[in-house]
């Protein structure tokens, strides 16, 4: 039943259901995206197989192969390192958002700091995450972060009516 859509888990009885099959709904459709940036074997492993129950999930091991999935595959979500041996994490979040100002991304870095926190917002990050993770907290972010990004793309491609502008006429 989970296969081919997003779903929350709740718990009914000693199973894992979703909000839409507690509605009575099956959702059908293109299962979301993640793609998994990080030059850590074990960390993208140890996601994708985490992951891989509610998204497609895709891998990178540094930025060439992120910007060549991104291309291929357009994810949803990318969750990205700072740390990756070609490029500096925040330089490729910059690409990635330039190239594709609706796509979300968020960061995880081993040292969190309140500077790496506020630029990475500033470049467009949609969360910051520091390692060792919560998986769940993770898997939390992912799933709220996903409505944010039909509201972003829903939103860059229609303009307001004249009446819901916020100019003084």
């Amino acid at each position: 039943m989970k296969e081919g859509y997003n779903w929350i888990p709740l718990l009914q009885g000693n199973h894992a259901i979703s909000i839409a099959e507690l509605a009575g709904f099956r959702l059908v459709g293109k299962m979301r995206s993640v793609l998994i940036v990080d030059d850590e074997i074990g960390v993208r492993e140890s996601l994708k197989l985490l992951l891989r129950n509610d998204y497609e999930v895709l891998l990178a091991k540094n930025a060439e192969e992120a910007f060549s999935q991104i291309k291929e595959h357009s994810p949803e979500v990318i969750l990205l390192d700072v740390t990756l041996p070609d490029l500096d994490g925040l330089k490729v979040l910059q690409i990635i958002k330039q190239d594709n100002p609706n796509v979300i991304v968020i960061v995880i870095t081993g040292i969190m700091t309140m500077e790496m926190d506020f630029e990475a917002k500033k470049l467009g990050a949609y969360a910051c995450v520091a390692k060792p993770y919560d998986i769940h907290e993770l898997r939390l972010i992912i799933a709220q972060s996903l409505p944010a990004k039909a509201l972003f793309t829903s939103t860059s491609k229609h303009h307001l009516p004249d009446y819901l502008t916020f100019e003084d006429k």
